[in-house]
């Protein structure tokens, strides 16, 4: 059985379910036991799920920034392509404990798990 999972999040984290659905998945897939090692990386527009500056009531929908710091909290990480970000919105503050990583890493981290699922 794998032992590693890592969530490929591609969507933002507004007005598409599969970045919140990504980040949950990997969450209960960690607090479940049913692997020990559960991280994501974010790219593309998913970079956007780790800003910090997110208002989910204005959109009447759950938080992404909750999501990633739940996966924090459980001592997961989170990987942001640094390109990606920088791409779409420049140098913003993100939340704290995300990782910025450059797409040379995001290859190695994705080899680095038994299990890659995208959202």
């Amino acid at each position: 059985m794998a032992e590693s999972l890592l969530i490929l999040v591609t969507k933002p984290p507004y007005g598409f379910e599969e970045a919140f659905a990504g980040l949950r998945a990997g969450l209960g897939m960690l607090a479940s036991g049913q692997v020990s090692v559960s991280n994501a990386l974010l790219v593309g527009e998913g970079t956007l799920n780790a800003i910090a500056a997110q208002k989910p009531e204005a959109v009447r929908m759950p938080s992404n920034a909750e999501a990633v710091n739940d996966l924090l909290d459980f001592e997961a990480k989170v990987y942001v392509v640094k390109e990606d970000l920088m791409e779409l919105v420049g140098d913003v503050p993100l939340l704290e404990g995300v990782e910025l990583i450059d797409w040379e890493k995001a290859r190695q981290v994705i080899d680095e798990h038994d299990m890659v699922t995208t959202f």
